[in-house]
C-alpha cells in the first residue's frame, strides 16, 4: 500500500475510532457529569479534526482549519480537566480559550497570507491565525499538564493521587501523539495516530469509570521486570563472551572448544535460575515491596491483642502493629454500636490527630451498609468517586473526609458490625496493595474477641463508676435526709418554744390585768403598759404564724407576686430601718453602697422588703457586737449581653457558715446549733428563730427569676470569717406581665405602705 493511501486511511480510522468512543460515552448517560459532557465535546472535536486532516493535501486552507479544530479540542479537554479535578474559574477558561480560537479563525479569514516560508516535512500552518491556533493548543496542553501535576503532588491520599496521575499520564500521551502528527512523515503520522488514540482511550476510561489501575505500581513492576531481565542476562552474556574469547586465544581444536563451551553454557543454565530468584528478591524488596508471612503476622498480632483489655490500649496495639507492617501515617479504632434506626461510631485515636467526636450514620447509610454486607475493606476513594455513594448524606461524607483516612476495615461480631479499623495513607505515598488489604482484613477478623473483651471491660468500668457515683449521691442524700429528719425533730422543740413564749406573755399579762382589775388597783398608765406587752407578744405570734403560712404557700402553689416599678434603694432602706435600735444597742456598723445608682426594677415591692429584711436580720444575728454589715449593689449584664440584672451582696463579719450547710440553710426550719440551747430574739447575737426567714427569701427571689447563694470560708467564733449572701435579680423578670406593670411608686408612698405581717421574720 502506498503512502497516499495511508494518509487517507489513518484520518478515517481515527475519525471512526473517536466517533465510537463518543457513542460509548454517550451510552452511559445515567452517570454523566459536567466533565463527561465536556469530554464528549472533546471527542467530537477530535473526530472533526481527523476529517479535516483528510483534506490537508488538496486544500491549502486545511492546515489552518485543522489547527483551529485541534485548539478547540484542547480547550474542551481543558474544560474536562477543570471539572474532573475540580478547579475553579471554569467560565474564565471557556471565555479566554474561545476568544483566542475565534481570533485565530478571524485572522485566517482577513489575513490568509503565510508569514513563514513553507516548511519541509511539517504540517504546521504558517498563517497568523494558524500560528495563533498552535500557540493556543500548546499553551492549553502545557497548562493542563502543569496544573494536574501540581494537584497530584498536593494530594495525600494515594488513590486520589493515582486518579490525577492517571489523568496526567494519558494527557501527556495524547499531547505527544499530537506533536508527532505535526510531522508529515507517513510512519510518524501512523505512530502519532496510535499514540494519540492510546491517550484518548486512557482518558475515556478515567471519565466513564472510577476504577483505574495503579499507575505507580504498574511503573514499578515494569521497572522491576526490566532490571531483573538486565541483571539476569548481564552475567550470562559476560560469561558467554569470555568463553568465546578464551577458546580463540587458546587455539583449541574444534571438538575441545565445543565441549568447553557446552560445559560453560550448561553451568550457566544451572546457576541462572537461583541467580535470577536472588535478584528478584532484592529488587522486589526495595522497589516493589516484600511479601508477608501471614501466619507469623497473625500469630504475633493475636498474642498482642489478647493481652489487652483497655479499649484505648487496644487501639494503640492494633494501629501500632499495622503501622510497623505497612508504615501508615495515622489510624484509629472506631467502635460501632447499633441502635434502632442508626449506627453510632466512636473514634478511639491511636496515631495522628483524630477527633474523638461521636457521629451517627443512618441504618440505611450506604457507607455502613457496604461494610456490613460485603465485609471487605472500603477505600475512601470509593466513597468519593463511586457513583453508588453519590446519594450519601453530605454530613456523613464531610465527616469521612475530615478523618483523612485511606481505608476502613470492618470488624464483625457474628452478623453485627462492632468496629472499624481506620487507616490513613502510607509514609511512602503508595496505595495499599490487594495482599495488604487482605492481610489487614485477616487481622480485623482476629480482633473480634479482643474487641468484645475490651468493650465489656469498658462497660464494667462505666458501671462501676456509675455505681460509685450513685453510692456517693446516696450517701449525700442519706446525710441530707438525716439533717432533714433532725430538722423536723428540732422544729417541734423550736416551734413549741417560739409559740409558747408569746402565748405565755399574753396569758401572764392577761392574768395580771385580771387580778389588778379585781382589786381595782389599775391606773391608766399600768393598763397601757400591760396592753402594750400583750400587743407585742401577739404581734410576735402573728408574725410567726404568717411566716409559716408563707412557707406553706411556697410549697403548695408558689408565692403570688404583684409587679410594679420599684427602686432598690427604697427597698433596702425600708428593710434595714427596723434594725436601727438594735444596731445602736449592739454597736454594729451598717454600710450601704451602690444602690442609689441603680435603675428601677420590676418586682413585688413588699416581698422584696420582706426578703432583704430576713437576709440582713440573719447577718445581724450572727455578727458579734462591734461588727459590720455591708450591703453593695451593682449592675450585672448577662452572658448574651442583652438581659440585665442587679447583684446585691450582703456581707458580714460574723461567725460564718460551715460549707456543708451552704445549701441547707435555705431549707425550711433549718438552724445551725443545738435547738435545746434555743433563745428567742430577732436581733440578739446568736438569737434563734423558727428557721423560715432564708427559706422564704429564696422562694421570693426565685419567683422573681433570680438566684441566691452564700459564700463563707467556714464557721469560726474566734476567727470570724463572715458570710456573703449574693442575690441576683433581673431588671425585667420574664414572669412579669408588662401590660400589668404599675407606674413607678414614689419614695414617699413606698415608705407609707403597710408591710406584710411576716416581713419581720428573723
Amino acid at each position: 500500500m502506498d503512502f497516499a493511501s495511508i494518509d487517507t486511511l489513518l484520518p478515517l480510522a481515527g475519525a471512526a475510532a473517536y466517533t465510537i468512543l463518543l457513542l460509548s460515552v454517550w451510552a452511559r448517560d445515567s452517570q454523566q457529569g459536567s466533565h463527561t459532557r465536556w469530554f464528549m465535546g472533546f471527542l467530537a472535536a477530535s473526530a472533526l479534526w481527523e476529517l479535516i486532516l483528510l483534506f490537508l493535501v488538496p486544500n491549502p486552507v486545511a492546515p489552518c482549519l485543522a489547527a483551529a479544530s485541534l485548539a478547540a479540542g484542547t480547550l474542551l479537554l481543558a474544560l474536562t480537566t477543570n471539572a474532573y479535578v475540580d478547579w475553579p474559574q471554569q467560565q474564565r477558561w471557556l471565555l479566554v480559550g474561545s476568544t483566542a480560537i475565534l481570533a485565530a479563525i478571524a485572522l485566517d479569514v482577513f489575513f490568509p497570507r503565510s508569514l513563514l516560508p513553507s516548511t519541509t516535512g511539517m504540517t504546521m500552518p504558517t498563517t497568523p491565525g494558524g500560528l495563533l491556533s498552535l500557540l493556543v493548543w500548546f499553551s492549553l496542553s502545557a497548562t493542563i499538564l502543569i496544573k494536574t501535576w501540581r494537584n497530584y503532588q498536593r494530594t495525600r491520599l494515594p488513590w486520589h493521587a493515582n486518579r490525577l496521575l492517571h489523568w496526567f499520564f494519558f494527557v501527556l500521551v495524547t499531547f505527544a501523539g499530537e506533536l508527532l502528527l505535526l510531522n508529515d512523515t507517513p510512519w510518524l503520522q501512523g505512530v502519532g495516530q496510535a499514540v494519540r488514540l492510546s491517550g484518548v482511550l486512557g482518558l475515556t476510561r478515567a471519565v466513564v469509570s472510577h476504577r483505574l489501575f495503579d499507575v505507580r505500581a504498574r511503573l514499578r513492576k515494569a521497572l522491576a521486570f526490566l532490571l531483573i531481565a538486565l541483571a539476569s542476562a548481564a552475567p550470562a552474556t559476560v560469561v558467554l563472551l569470555a568463553t568465546l574469547w578464551v577458546t580463540e586465544r587458546l587455539s583449541l581444536p574444534s571438538s575441545y572448544a565445543y565441549a568447553f563451551t557446552f560445559v560453560i553454557i550448561t553451568a550457566g543454565l544451572i546457576l541462572y535460575q537461583p541467580f535470577r530468584r536472588f535478584i528478584e528478591r532484592i529488587i522486589y524488596r526495595y522497589l516493589v515491596g516484600e511479601e508477608f508471612q501471614t501466619s507469623k503476622v497473625v500469630r504475633s498480632y493475636s498474642q498482642a491483642t489478647s493481652r489487652t483489655l483497655d479499649v484505648e490500649q487496644l487501639s494503640l496495639v492494633i494501629i501500632g502493629t499495622i503501622s510497623e507492617l505497612l508504615e501508615t501515617t495515622r489510624g484509629a479504632l472506631m467502635l460501632v454500636s447499633r441502635n434502632s434506626n442508626h449506627y453510632e461510631v466512636e473514634p478511639i485515636p491511636a496515631m495522628g490527630h483524630v477527633s474523638r467526636e461521636k457521629v451517627r450514620f443512618a441504618a440505611d447509610s450506604r457507607f455502613v451498609e457496604t461494610l456490613v454486607n460485603h465485609r471487605q475493606p472500603l477505600l475512601q476513594y470509593e466513597v468519593d468517586f463511586n457513583p453508588y455513594y453519590a446519594e450519601m448524606d453530605p454530613a456523613d461524607r464531610e465527616w469521612l473526609s475530615e478523618q483523612n483516612m485511606e481505608v476502613y476495615v470492618p470488624v464483625h461480631t457474628g452478623s453485627e458490625l462492632s468496629g472499624l479499623i481506620a487507616l490513613g495513607p502510607k509514609h511512602s505515598g503508595l496505595a495499599y496493595r490487594a495482599n495488604e488489604l487482605e492481610l489487614v482484613q485477616v487481622l480485623a477478623d482476629q480482633t473480634v474477641i479482643a474487641l468484645q473483651n475490651a468493650r465489656l471491660y469498658r462497660e464494667l468500668n462505666r458501671q462501676n463508676d456509675r455505681i460509685r457515683h450513685l453510692n456517693t449521691d446516696l450517701r449525700q442524700q442519706n446525710e441530707r435526709l438525716e439533717i432533714l429528719d433532725k430538722i423536723k425533730t428540732d422544729f417541734i422543740t423550736i416551734a413549741s418554744h417560739e409559740l409558747r413564749t408569746p402565748l405565755t406573755q399574753v396569758k401572764g399579762y392577761a392574768d395580771i390585768l385580771e387580778a389588778m382589775n379585781e382589786e381595782e388597783d389599775l391606773t391608766r398608765e399600768q393598763t397601757r403598759e400591760i396592753v402594750g406587752h400583750i400587743n407585742r407578744a401577739s404581734s410576735r405570734l402573728e408574725t410567726l404564724i404568717t411566716a409559716m403560712l408563707d412557707a406553706s404557700e411556697l410549697e403548695s402553689s408558689g408565692i403570688q407576686l404583684a409587679y410594679l416599678e420599684s427602686r432598690l434603694d427604697s427597698i433596702i432602706r425600708l428593710a434595714t430601718e427596723p434594725f436601727t435600735p438594735a444596731l445602736h444597742r449592739r454597736r454594729l456598723r451598717m454600710e450601704i453602697k451602690g444602690v442609689d445608682d441603680l435603675p428601677t426594677i420590676h418586682a413585688d415591692f413588699k416581698r422584696l422588703v420582706q426578703t432583704f429584711h430576713n437576709i440582713i436580720g440573719n447577718a445581724i444575728k450572727y455578727t458579734p457586737d462591734g461588727g459590720a454589715i455591708t450591703v453593695t449593689a451593682e449592675l450585672a449584664p448577662s452572658v448574651d449581653g442583652e438581659s440585665q440584672f442587679v447583684e446585691i451582696v450582703v456581707a458580714d463579719t460574723g461567725i460564718g457558715i460551715d460549707p456543708q450547710y451552704h445549701e441547707m440553710i435555705f431549707e425550711k426550719f433549718f438552724r445551725v446549733g443545738n435547738p435545746k440551747l434555743h433563745s428567742t430574739g430577732s436581733t440578739k447575737f446568736m438569737g434563734a428563730g423558727p428557721g423560715l426567714g432564708l427559706h422564704i427569701a429564696k422562694g421570693v427571689i426565685e419567683a422573681h427569676g433570680g438566684r441566691i447563694w452564700v459564700e463563707s470560708d467556714g464557721e469560726d467564733k474566734e476567727r470570724l470569717p463572715g458570710s456573703r449572701f449574693h442575690v441576683i435579680l433581673p431588671l425585667n423578670p420574664p414572669a412579669a406581665p408588662l401590660a400589668a406593670v404599675q407606674p413607678p411608686v414614689q419614695e414617699e408612698e413606698q415608705e407609707q405602705q403597710e408591710l406584710p405581717a411576716g416581713s419581720l421574720v428573723g
